[in-house]
């Protein structure tokens, strides 16, 4: 297989040097082991909670403010993968990967510079910050699909080595820099020094972007087919076979697409809005303890972490016995139907709910997240296979970014409007959100089981 241009003049050098010092199988393994890293390095972005406090008291941002950060930041997520798609088709993930470390190294530089000078003007310095986290959205996309896809590559065959173990590291990530942030280095008096956090995520990447480099850069030795150098020099840009236009044409000609859309922008938008808001939920609800704040998004993390893991496992053995995998994404759906309701009934009484009941809502928020970001796109791979794949699951990720724009907007909203004054403030004053989210999550159910219904017609193993 050719190599377009610029994937060539990307991976040169380790086409180059690469087999020089290691065999085919040890390049291979040793490429899925750097993707891994990169995956678990790739979704810092989800620490977004833990920043709110910090811009409250040193930027004197609003929650309207930081909702905007967020969603800003997935936004730049969730809508680019589908043109990440296609550039990896045509020039390979080392493109994506080479894309991530150019933008992630200036954004946190820039956001970290601008948080240790708020003196600057705060109009501009918010729109910059704004802008910054779009490309770190667009980043962190970019790293976990060129990840994602290089495992895929690598190891076709096997669904546990191709999506669940890259996924299970993208939790991870979480799990370890909610552990990093509790460095004294870190913290300034009570709150986060988001300077040096931002500083330092920025040096990370910069070796982090080194490894996914080598490693995308060995999928481009795996296709490298030396007689048609020539040919492939000259090909345009973005050459696109006509099968393979065909196919993207019948996927988005297909109904059934836009229901297993539709049921994720109902269901991830609000569990991504827990995510965003985790850190003023978590005030409202127990008040300022930031002790309980970071037990909170670490029992997240962890079960989020141990439900990626234990979905894909699941999903090989209902392979193995010819169980159709619904019944994981329809478990999943419950699960987080019931955290929304657990919400609800915490934030809706006047009892301060004991800490073990806390701990849960977030072990249950991170069980149905973690769950259901891993049989999505497994649910995709049996619908519409490897070859459609980048474009299918590419796609469907719009869903969940106008999912968690909408929510995450309708939080702050309520919240600026009713949980400001701090005379009255109590977690009540949240809870009409979460009546509207645990709707969304049982119409998300719904519209999931009419898109199985209608595989069941054209006869789709699911």
């Amino acid at each position: 297989m050719a190599l377009s241009r610029l994937e060539r003049w990307l991976s040169y050098y380790v086409r180059a040097l690469l087999p020089h010092v290691l065999s085919k199988e040890s390049s291979y393994r040793m490429a899925y082991v750097f993707s891994l890293v990169s995956a678990m390095c790739s979704g810092f972005v989800t620490l977004v909670a833990l920043y709110s406090k910090p811009w409250h008291g040193q930027l004197h941002y609003s929650s309207w403010q930081v909702n905007l950060i967020v969603s800003a930041a997935n936004l730049g997520m969730y809508l680019t993968p589908p043109i990440l798609g296609v550039v990896a088709d045509d020039h390979g993930p080392i493109a994506l990967s080479t894309l991530a470390i150019g933008g992630f190294i200036p954004s946190y530089a820039c956001a970290g510079y601008l948080f240790n000078h708020p003196e600057s003007s705060s109009w501009l310095a918010f729109r910059v910050t704004l802008v910054a986290f779009l490309f770190i959205g667009i980043s962190t996309s970019a790293l976990y699909f060129s990840a994602l896809l290089t495992c895929a590559k690598l190891y076709p065959e096997r669904k546990l080595l191709s999506i669940s173990l890259p996924t299970t590291c993208y939790g991870i990530s979480s799990v370890i820099g909610s552990q990093l942030l509790r460095m004294p280095f870190f913290w300034s008096k009570a709150n986060l020094d988001l300077g040096r956090v931002f500083s330092v995520f920025a040096w990370l990447y910069a070796a982090v972007g080194l490894l996914a480099w080598v490693a995308t850069g060995t999928v481009s030795l795996l296709h490298h087919s030396e007689p048609h150098d020539e040919a492939a020099e000259q090909e345009p840009l973005l050459p696109v076979p006509a099968e393979e236009r065909a196919r993207q044409k019948d996927f988005f000609k297909d109904h059934i697409a836009y229901l297993l859309a539709f049921s994720m922008l109902l269901a991830l938008g609000p569990l991504e809005m827990f995510v965003a808001d985790m850190g003023s939920l978590g005030s409202l609800i127990v008040g300022n303890s930031a002790i309980l704040s970071n037990q909170l998004l670490s029992v997240y993390a962890v079960s989020s972490t141990v439900t990626r893991l234990l979905t894909g496992l699941a999903t090989d053995v209902f392979a193995a016995k010819k169980i159709s995998p619904k019944w994981i994404l329809i478990f999943h759906l419950l699960l987080a139907m019931a955290s929304q309701v657990l919400v609800l009934l915490i934030t809706s009484t006047a009892i301060a709910p004991a800490e073990w009941q806390v701990l849960s809502m977030g072990s249950m928020m991170g069980a149905a997240y973690g769950g259901l970001y891993t049989i999505y796109p497994t649910v995709v791979l049996i619908a519409w296979g490897d070859k459609l794949f980048g474009t299918a699951y590419g796609s469907m990720m719009v869903a969940p970014a106008i999912g968690a724009a909408i929510s995450c907007l309708s939080y702050a909203k309520v919240y600026d409007a009713l949980c400001t004054d701090s005379s009255k403030k109590s977690s009540a004053c949240i809870a009409p959100v979460y009546k509207v989210t645990a709707t969304q999550l049982a119409c998300s159910l719904a519209v999931t089981l009419v898109a199985f219904r209608a595989w069941k017609r054209r006869n789709v193993p699911l």
